[in-house]
Protein backbone atom coordinates (compact mmCIF):
# COMPACT_ATOMS: atom_id res chain seq x y z
CA UNK A 1 0.00 0.00 0.00
CA UNK A 2 0.90 3.73 -0.63
CA UNK A 3 2.76 4.98 2.25
CA UNK A 4 1.81 8.53 1.68
CA UNK A 5 -1.86 7.42 1.92
CA UNK A 6 -2.94 8.41 5.31
CA UNK A 7 -5.64 6.62 7.50
CA UNK A 8 -7.61 9.76 7.96
CA UNK A 9 -7.36 9.94 3.52
CA UNK A 10 -8.72 6.38 3.33
CA UNK A 11 -11.50 6.48 5.79
CA UNK A 12 -12.38 9.97 3.73
CA UNK A 13 -12.32 8.04 0.47
CA UNK A 14 -14.66 5.55 2.26
CA UNK A 15 -17.12 8.44 3.57
CA UNK A 16 -17.06 10.08 0.35
CA UNK A 17 -18.01 6.38 -1.56
CA UNK A 18 -20.88 5.47 0.93
CA UNK A 19 -22.61 8.88 1.26
CA UNK A 20 -22.61 9.09 -2.90
CA UNK A 21 -25.81 9.56 -4.41
CA UNK A 22 -24.66 6.31 -6.42
CA UNK A 23 -24.57 4.37 -3.04
CA UNK A 24 -27.31 6.30 -0.86
CA UNK A 25 -29.44 3.15 -1.08
CA UNK A 26 -26.93 0.37 -1.45
CA UNK A 27 -26.71 -0.53 2.11
CA UNK A 28 -25.67 -3.82 1.82
CA UNK A 29 -22.07 -2.78 -0.59
CA UNK A 30 -21.79 -0.08 1.52
CA UNK A 31 -21.65 -2.11 4.23
CA UNK A 32 -19.31 -5.07 2.55
CA UNK A 33 -16.90 -2.02 1.51
CA UNK A 34 -17.22 -0.41 5.47
CA UNK A 35 -16.07 -3.60 6.76
CA UNK A 36 -13.21 -4.59 4.68
CA UNK A 37 -11.82 -1.12 4.97
CA UNK A 38 -12.05 -1.33 8.33
CA UNK A 39 -10.33 -4.56 8.79
CA UNK A 40 -7.33 -2.71 6.56
CA UNK A 41 -7.46 -0.20 8.70
CA UNK A 42 -6.60 -2.47 11.59
CA UNK A 43 -3.49 -4.19 10.18
CA UNK A 44 -5.91 -7.16 9.30
CA UNK A 45 -6.12 -6.65 5.63
CA UNK A 46 -4.84 -10.21 4.75
CA UNK A 47 -6.80 -11.69 6.46
CA UNK A 48 -9.89 -11.29 4.90
CA UNK A 49 -11.86 -13.79 3.31
CA UNK A 50 -14.64 -14.92 1.78
CA UNK A 51 -16.10 -16.56 4.91
CA UNK A 52 -15.24 -13.82 6.94
CA UNK A 53 -17.52 -11.69 5.32
CA UNK A 54 -20.08 -13.71 5.35
CA UNK A 55 -19.81 -14.14 9.24
CA UNK A 56 -18.87 -10.82 9.72
CA UNK A 57 -21.43 -8.82 7.21
CA UNK A 58 -24.14 -10.96 6.22
CA UNK A 59 -24.40 -13.06 9.63
CA UNK A 60 -24.22 -16.49 7.94
CA UNK A 61 -22.62 -19.45 9.07
CA UNK A 62 -19.00 -19.20 8.21
CA UNK A 63 -19.26 -23.28 8.05
CA UNK A 64 -21.68 -23.05 5.74
CA UNK A 65 -20.77 -24.07 2.07
CA UNK A 66 -21.63 -23.00 -1.67
CA UNK A 67 -24.22 -19.94 -1.32
CA UNK A 68 -22.81 -18.01 1.24
CA UNK A 69 -19.83 -17.60 -0.39
CA UNK A 70 -21.14 -17.01 -3.42
CA UNK A 71 -23.11 -14.74 -2.37
CA UNK A 72 -20.08 -12.70 -1.41
CA UNK A 73 -18.63 -13.66 -5.00
CA UNK A 74 -21.45 -11.88 -6.36
CA UNK A 75 -21.57 -9.09 -4.30
CA UNK A 76 -17.82 -8.27 -4.39
CA UNK A 77 -18.32 -8.25 -8.20
CA UNK A 78 -21.02 -5.89 -8.01
CA UNK A 79 -18.78 -3.35 -6.23
CA UNK A 80 -15.86 -3.40 -8.27
CA UNK A 81 -18.47 -2.41 -10.86
CA UNK A 82 -20.08 0.23 -9.34
CA UNK A 83 -16.64 1.70 -7.32
CA UNK A 84 -15.91 1.97 -10.89
CA UNK A 85 -19.10 3.80 -12.26
CA UNK A 86 -18.52 6.03 -9.06
CA UNK A 87 -15.29 7.41 -10.01
CA UNK A 88 -16.21 7.97 -13.17
CA UNK A 89 -18.86 9.99 -12.37
CA UNK A 90 -19.64 11.93 -9.21
CA UNK A 91 -16.29 10.77 -7.66
CA UNK A 92 -14.11 11.73 -10.70
CA UNK A 93 -12.10 14.54 -8.69
CA UNK A 94 -12.02 12.18 -5.33
CA UNK A 95 -8.34 12.64 -4.32
CA UNK A 96 -8.12 9.25 -3.42
CA UNK A 97 -10.04 5.88 -4.63
CA UNK A 98 -10.79 2.80 -3.18
CA UNK A 99 -10.42 -0.66 -5.29
CA UNK A 100 -11.35 -4.37 -4.45
CA UNK A 101 -9.09 -6.46 -7.20
CA UNK A 102 -10.11 -9.42 -9.18
CA UNK A 103 -9.46 -12.52 -6.80
CA UNK A 104 -9.17 -11.46 -3.76
CA UNK A 105 -11.63 -8.80 -0.86
CA UNK A 106 -8.64 -6.89 0.54
CA UNK A 107 -9.21 -2.94 -0.91
CA UNK A 108 -6.83 -0.91 -2.52
CA UNK A 109 -5.81 2.80 -2.12
CA UNK A 110 -4.82 4.71 -4.57
CA UNK A 111 -3.96 8.83 -5.00
CA UNK A 112 -5.11 9.84 -8.38
CA UNK A 113 -4.48 13.50 -10.24
CA UNK A 114 -7.34 15.11 -10.71
CA UNK A 115 -7.98 15.46 -14.16
CA UNK A 116 -8.61 19.07 -15.74
CA UNK A 117 -11.70 20.88 -16.15
CA UNK A 118 -13.45 20.03 -19.06
CA UNK A 119 -12.13 16.74 -19.47
CA UNK A 120 -13.80 13.54 -19.27
CA UNK A 121 -13.49 9.82 -18.91
CA UNK A 122 -14.49 7.92 -21.77
CA UNK A 123 -16.76 5.45 -19.59
CA UNK A 124 -18.10 8.60 -17.58
CA UNK A 125 -21.02 8.18 -20.26
CA UNK A 126 -22.36 4.90 -19.11
CA UNK A 127 -22.39 5.70 -15.24
CA UNK A 128 -24.43 9.09 -16.26
CA UNK A 129 -26.55 6.40 -18.22
CA UNK A 130 -27.56 4.44 -15.31
CA UNK A 131 -28.58 7.41 -12.90
CA UNK A 132 -30.19 9.17 -15.89
CA UNK A 133 -32.40 5.60 -16.74
CA UNK A 134 -33.37 5.45 -12.99
CA UNK A 135 -34.12 9.25 -12.13
CA UNK A 136 -36.20 9.31 -15.22
CA UNK A 137 -38.19 6.08 -14.70
CA UNK A 138 -38.68 7.24 -11.02
CA UNK A 139 -40.15 10.37 -12.33
CA UNK A 140 -42.20 8.56 -14.64
CA UNK A 141 -43.46 6.17 -11.43
CA UNK A 142 -44.60 8.97 -9.77
CA UNK A 143 -46.96 10.11 -12.19
CA UNK A 144 -47.74 6.67 -13.01
CA UNK A 145 -48.58 5.99 -9.12
CA UNK A 146 -50.63 9.57 -9.68
CA UNK A 147 -53.17 8.19 -12.45
CA UNK A 148 -53.50 4.77 -10.93
CA UNK A 149 -54.23 6.29 -7.29
CA UNK A 150 -56.43 9.13 -8.70
CA UNK A 151 -58.31 7.23 -11.50
CA UNK A 152 -59.11 3.97 -10.15
CA UNK A 153 -62.01 3.90 -12.44
CA UNK A 154 -61.26 5.22 -15.27
CA UNK A 155 -60.87 2.51 -17.96
CA UNK A 156 -60.28 4.38 -20.78
CA UNK A 157 -57.31 6.25 -19.52
CA UNK A 158 -56.23 2.77 -17.73
CA UNK A 159 -56.47 0.69 -20.91
CA UNK A 160 -54.55 3.32 -22.60
CA UNK A 161 -51.13 3.17 -19.97
CA UNK A 162 -50.98 -0.26 -19.07
CA UNK A 163 -53.72 -3.77 -19.67
CA UNK A 164 -56.34 -3.86 -17.02
CA UNK A 165 -54.68 -6.92 -14.95
CA UNK A 166 -51.25 -4.65 -14.69
CA UNK A 167 -53.03 -1.55 -13.23
CA UNK A 168 -54.23 -4.10 -10.79
CA UNK A 169 -51.12 -5.82 -10.35
CA UNK A 170 -49.63 -2.12 -9.25
CA UNK A 171 -52.97 -1.96 -7.11
CA UNK A 172 -51.62 -4.31 -5.19
CA UNK A 173 -48.08 -3.91 -4.87
CA UNK A 174 -48.41 0.24 -3.63
CA UNK A 175 -50.67 -1.44 -1.17
CA UNK A 176 -47.58 -3.50 0.37
CA UNK A 177 -45.31 -0.59 -0.50
CA UNK A 178 -44.33 2.30 -2.82
CA UNK A 179 -40.75 1.38 -3.26
CA UNK A 180 -42.03 -2.28 -4.40
CA UNK A 181 -44.28 -0.58 -6.77
CA UNK A 182 -41.33 1.65 -7.59
CA UNK A 183 -39.51 -1.48 -7.95
CA UNK A 184 -41.62 -3.45 -10.51
CA UNK A 185 -42.05 -0.17 -12.81
CA UNK A 186 -38.25 0.00 -13.07
CA UNK A 187 -38.13 -3.69 -13.86
CA UNK A 188 -40.50 -3.00 -17.06
CA UNK A 189 -39.20 -0.44 -18.41
CA UNK A 190 -35.83 -2.42 -18.02
CA UNK A 191 -36.87 -5.45 -19.50
CA UNK A 192 -38.24 -3.41 -22.77
CA UNK A 193 -34.32 -2.37 -23.09
CA UNK A 194 -33.26 -6.08 -23.02
CA UNK A 195 -32.84 -6.12 -27.35
CA UNK A 196 -31.07 -5.81 -29.66
CA UNK A 197 -28.55 -8.59 -26.69
CA UNK A 198 -25.53 -8.18 -29.27
CA UNK A 199 -24.62 -4.72 -27.83
CA UNK A 200 -22.65 -5.24 -24.10
CA UNK A 201 -22.41 -1.46 -23.43
CA UNK A 202 -26.54 -2.04 -23.57
CA UNK A 203 -26.68 -5.27 -21.70
CA UNK A 204 -24.15 -3.55 -18.87
CA UNK A 205 -26.50 -0.69 -18.44
CA UNK A 206 -29.65 -2.72 -18.08
CA UNK A 207 -27.97 -5.32 -15.51
CA UNK A 208 -26.89 -2.16 -13.60
CA UNK A 209 -30.70 -1.20 -13.53
CA UNK A 210 -32.01 -4.52 -12.55
CA UNK A 211 -29.43 -4.29 -9.65
CA UNK A 212 -31.20 -1.49 -8.75
CA UNK A 213 -34.63 -2.96 -8.80
CA UNK A 214 -33.06 -5.56 -6.20
CA UNK A 215 -32.14 -3.10 -3.93
CA UNK A 216 -35.15 -1.25 -4.02
CA UNK A 217 -37.50 -5.04 -4.12
CA UNK A 218 -35.01 -7.23 -2.65
CA UNK A 219 -38.23 -9.84 -2.29
CA UNK A 220 -39.05 -8.74 -5.85
CA UNK A 221 -38.85 -12.05 -8.33
CA UNK A 222 -38.70 -9.59 -11.60
CA UNK A 223 -34.72 -7.87 -10.54
CA UNK A 224 -33.84 -11.09 -10.84
CA UNK A 225 -34.68 -12.56 -13.12
CA UNK A 226 -34.03 -9.25 -15.39
CA UNK A 227 -30.35 -9.37 -14.31
CA UNK A 228 -30.04 -13.37 -15.08
CA UNK A 229 -30.78 -12.55 -19.05
CA UNK A 230 -28.98 -9.68 -18.77
CA UNK A 231 -26.01 -11.07 -17.30
CA UNK A 232 -26.47 -14.04 -19.61
CA UNK A 233 -26.48 -11.73 -22.49
CA UNK A 234 -23.36 -10.81 -21.64
CA UNK A 235 -21.82 -14.02 -21.09
CA UNK A 236 -22.66 -14.67 -24.45
CA UNK A 237 -20.73 -11.98 -25.90
CA UNK A 238 -17.59 -12.70 -23.76
CA UNK A 239 -14.96 -14.77 -25.12
CA UNK A 240 -14.54 -18.03 -23.15
CA UNK A 241 -11.97 -17.45 -19.98
CA UNK A 242 -12.54 -16.52 -16.38
CA UNK A 243 -14.50 -13.16 -17.22
CA UNK A 244 -17.35 -15.43 -19.08
CA UNK A 245 -17.36 -17.76 -16.24
CA UNK A 246 -17.74 -15.30 -13.69
CA UNK A 247 -20.91 -13.83 -15.42
CA UNK A 248 -22.42 -17.16 -16.02
CA UNK A 249 -22.12 -17.65 -12.07
CA UNK A 250 -23.87 -14.67 -10.90
CA UNK A 251 -26.52 -15.17 -13.82
CA UNK A 252 -27.20 -19.02 -12.48
CA UNK A 253 -27.49 -16.92 -9.26
CA UNK A 254 -29.60 -14.24 -9.96
CA UNK A 255 -31.73 -17.24 -11.75
CA UNK A 256 -32.18 -19.39 -8.89
CA UNK A 257 -33.20 -16.40 -6.69
CA UNK A 258 -35.86 -15.65 -9.20
CA UNK A 259 -37.42 -19.37 -9.22
CA UNK A 260 -36.91 -19.61 -5.30
CA UNK A 261 -39.11 -16.82 -4.83
CA UNK A 262 -41.95 -17.23 -7.89
CA UNK A 263 -40.90 -20.53 -9.30
CA UNK A 264 -44.01 -21.24 -11.15
CA UNK A 265 -43.70 -17.55 -12.27
CA UNK A 266 -43.32 -17.21 -15.94
CA UNK A 267 -40.51 -14.43 -16.44
CA UNK A 268 -38.58 -16.37 -13.57
CA UNK A 269 -39.17 -19.61 -15.92
CA UNK A 270 -37.73 -17.86 -18.99
CA UNK A 271 -34.69 -16.15 -17.12
CA UNK A 272 -33.69 -19.75 -16.05
CA UNK A 273 -33.94 -20.98 -19.83
CA UNK A 274 -32.14 -18.29 -20.52
CA UNK A 275 -28.91 -18.52 -18.71
CA UNK A 276 -29.11 -22.58 -19.65
CA UNK A 277 -28.94 -21.63 -23.08
CA UNK A 278 -25.98 -19.07 -22.21
CA UNK A 279 -23.83 -21.86 -21.26
CA UNK A 280 -24.82 -23.50 -23.93
CA UNK A 281 -27.54 -26.01 -22.72
CA UNK A 282 -29.99 -26.07 -25.58
CA UNK A 283 -31.80 -28.72 -24.97
CA UNK A 284 -32.46 -27.98 -21.26
CA UNK A 285 -33.22 -24.21 -22.22
CA UNK A 286 -35.88 -25.35 -24.88
CA UNK A 287 -37.69 -27.24 -22.26
CA UNK A 288 -38.10 -24.79 -19.32
CA UNK A 289 -38.62 -22.39 -22.36
CA UNK A 290 -41.35 -24.29 -23.77
CA UNK A 291 -42.92 -24.53 -20.29
CA UNK A 292 -42.91 -20.25 -19.62
CA UNK A 293 -44.22 -19.61 -23.63
CA UNK A 294 -47.37 -22.31 -22.32
CA UNK A 295 -47.28 -20.22 -18.76
CA UNK A 296 -47.72 -17.42 -20.45
CA UNK A 297 -48.92 -17.31 -23.90
CA UNK A 298 -49.62 -13.68 -24.45
CA UNK A 299 -46.43 -12.35 -22.73
CA UNK A 300 -44.72 -11.07 -26.04
CA UNK A 301 -41.17 -10.75 -23.60
CA UNK A 302 -41.39 -14.52 -22.75
CA UNK A 303 -42.40 -14.83 -26.11
CA UNK A 304 -39.19 -13.61 -27.60
CA UNK A 305 -37.02 -15.10 -25.46
CA UNK A 306 -38.72 -18.62 -26.26
CA UNK A 307 -37.93 -17.33 -30.05
CA UNK A 308 -35.00 -16.53 -29.84
CA UNK A 309 -34.03 -19.99 -28.05
CA UNK A 310 -35.57 -21.85 -30.43
CA UNK A 311 -34.00 -19.78 -33.64
CA UNK A 312 -30.53 -20.31 -32.07
CA UNK A 313 -30.77 -23.72 -30.89
CA UNK A 314 -31.79 -24.44 -34.81
CA UNK A 315 -35.96 -25.01 -34.62
CA UNK A 316 -36.34 -22.73 -36.69
CA UNK A 317 -40.31 -23.71 -37.73
CA UNK A 318 -41.02 -23.05 -33.64
CA UNK A 319 -39.53 -20.06 -33.81
CA UNK A 320 -41.17 -18.39 -36.40
CA UNK A 321 -44.44 -19.43 -34.72
CA UNK A 322 -43.29 -18.08 -31.89
CA UNK A 323 -42.55 -14.97 -33.20
CA UNK A 324 -45.80 -14.87 -34.72
CA UNK A 325 -48.12 -15.52 -31.37
CA UNK A 326 -46.25 -12.28 -30.31
CA UNK A 327 -46.39 -10.04 -33.04
CA UNK A 328 -50.19 -10.80 -32.70
CA UNK A 329 -49.73 -8.95 -29.82
CA UNK A 330 -50.74 -5.44 -30.78
CA UNK A 331 -48.09 -3.46 -29.11
CA UNK A 332 -45.66 -1.86 -31.21
CA UNK A 333 -43.47 0.36 -29.10
CA UNK A 334 -42.01 -2.07 -26.23
CA UNK A 335 -38.72 -2.57 -28.30
CA UNK A 336 -39.71 -5.84 -28.81
CA UNK A 337 -37.68 -8.90 -31.36
CA UNK A 338 -40.31 -10.94 -32.26
CA UNK A 339 -40.26 -9.36 -36.04
CA UNK A 340 -36.33 -9.78 -36.08
CA UNK A 341 -36.79 -13.67 -35.00
CA UNK A 342 -39.43 -13.73 -37.39
CA UNK A 343 -37.21 -12.76 -40.19
CA UNK A 344 -34.66 -15.10 -38.90
CA UNK A 345 -35.92 -18.22 -38.93
CA UNK A 346 -37.78 -17.19 -42.39
CA UNK A 347 -34.38 -17.04 -43.48
CA UNK A 348 -33.44 -20.44 -42.41
CA UNK A 349 -36.56 -22.02 -43.56
CA UNK A 350 -35.84 -20.71 -46.97
CA UNK A 351 -38.87 -17.91 -46.97
CA UNK A 352 -36.44 -15.12 -48.46
CA UNK A 353 -38.76 -12.90 -49.11
CA UNK A 354 -40.86 -13.05 -45.84
CA UNK A 355 -37.92 -12.59 -44.19
CA UNK A 356 -36.84 -9.23 -45.66
CA UNK A 357 -40.97 -8.28 -45.33
CA UNK A 358 -40.58 -8.94 -41.68
CA UNK A 359 -37.16 -7.04 -41.18
CA UNK A 360 -38.56 -4.17 -43.37
CA UNK A 361 -41.70 -3.96 -40.55
CA UNK A 362 -39.48 -4.05 -37.50
CA UNK A 363 -37.55 -1.15 -39.00
CA UNK A 364 -41.09 0.72 -39.06
CA UNK A 365 -42.56 -0.07 -35.91
CA UNK A 366 -39.12 1.00 -34.64
CA UNK A 367 -37.75 -2.33 -33.78
CA UNK A 368 -34.27 -2.60 -32.35
CA UNK A 369 -31.86 -3.28 -35.38
CA UNK A 370 -28.12 -4.54 -34.97
CA UNK A 371 -25.57 -6.03 -36.93
CA UNK A 372 -26.75 -9.63 -37.30
CA UNK A 373 -30.41 -8.43 -38.81
CA UNK A 374 -28.40 -5.89 -41.12
CA UNK A 375 -26.26 -9.51 -42.14
CA UNK A 376 -29.89 -11.20 -42.89
CA UNK A 377 -31.10 -8.80 -44.67
CA UNK A 378 -27.85 -8.59 -46.62
CA UNK A 379 -28.05 -12.46 -47.04
CA UNK A 380 -31.60 -12.43 -47.91
CA UNK A 381 -31.29 -10.25 -51.08
CA UNK A 382 -28.60 -11.92 -52.45
CA UNK A 383 -30.54 -15.00 -52.08
CA UNK A 384 -33.03 -13.61 -54.23
CA UNK A 385 -30.76 -13.00 -57.05
CA UNK A 386 -31.09 -8.83 -55.90
CA UNK A 387 -27.19 -8.66 -55.68
CA UNK A 388 -27.42 -4.92 -56.03
CA UNK A 389 -29.50 -4.19 -53.27
CA UNK A 390 -27.39 -7.02 -51.35
CA UNK A 391 -24.48 -5.27 -51.91
CA UNK A 392 -25.76 -1.54 -51.17
CA UNK A 393 -27.26 -3.31 -47.51
CA UNK A 394 -23.64 -4.62 -47.22
CA UNK A 395 -22.10 -1.38 -47.48
CA UNK A 396 -24.92 0.12 -44.95
CA UNK A 397 -23.97 -2.75 -42.67
CA UNK A 398 -20.46 -1.72 -42.43
CA UNK A 399 -21.19 1.84 -42.18
CA UNK A 400 -23.56 1.42 -39.56
CA UNK A 401 -21.28 -0.95 -37.40
CA UNK A 402 -17.68 -0.86 -38.96
CA UNK A 403 -15.99 -2.88 -36.06
CA UNK A 404 -18.95 -5.42 -35.67
CA UNK A 405 -17.33 -9.10 -36.51
CA UNK A 406 -20.93 -10.62 -37.26
CA UNK A 407 -19.69 -13.90 -37.90
CA UNK A 408 -17.91 -14.12 -34.24
CA UNK A 409 -21.09 -12.83 -33.05
CA UNK A 410 -23.23 -15.62 -34.48
CA UNK A 411 -20.88 -18.31 -34.07
CA UNK A 412 -20.96 -17.42 -30.40
CA UNK A 413 -24.68 -17.55 -30.26
CA UNK A 414 -25.90 -20.70 -32.33
CA UNK A 415 -25.49 -24.42 -31.70
CA UNK A 416 -24.87 -25.44 -35.25
CA UNK A 417 -21.83 -23.78 -37.35
CA UNK A 418 -23.68 -24.65 -40.56
CA UNK A 419 -26.54 -22.08 -39.63
CA UNK A 420 -23.93 -19.23 -39.10
CA UNK A 421 -22.19 -20.35 -42.76
CA UNK A 422 -25.75 -19.71 -44.03
CA UNK A 423 -25.55 -16.27 -43.16
CA UNK A 424 -22.14 -15.39 -43.45
CA UNK A 425 -20.95 -17.10 -47.18
CA UNK A 426 -23.07 -14.23 -48.91
CA UNK A 427 -21.24 -11.60 -46.51
CA UNK A 428 -17.84 -12.89 -47.17
CA UNK A 429 -18.63 -13.23 -50.93
CA UNK A 430 -19.67 -9.02 -50.56
CA UNK A 431 -16.82 -8.63 -48.65
CA UNK A 432 -13.90 -10.06 -51.38
CA UNK A 433 -16.28 -7.97 -54.17
CA UNK A 434 -16.06 -4.83 -52.07
CA UNK A 435 -11.97 -5.02 -51.48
Amino acid sequence: MPSDIKDIDKSNALEAVCKSELFSHLDRLCAFLKYIVAEELEGRGDLIMGKTIAQDVYDRDPTEEGDANNVVRVDARRLRQILEHYYDTAGTTDPVRIFVDTGGYRPRFERVEVAASGQKSPRRAFGWAVLSFVTGTAIGIAVATITIENNPSDPGQTRTEFPIQDTLKRQAVIEQSASSLQAMNLANQARSMMFPIFDAPRQQLVAEVFRRVIELGPDYHGGYAGAAQALGNLAILTPPGSEKNALLDEAVTMADQARRLAPTDPWAQSAQAWVKFANREFDEAMRISTRAATLAPDDEHVLDIHGSIALFSGHFAEAASSAAKAMNGGRSNQRFANRNIFGAANFHLGNYEKSLASFSAAAEYGDPISAPSFAYQTAALYELGNTKEAARKYVELRKSWPDADVGKMLAGIFRDPSHVEKVMRNIRILDNKSD
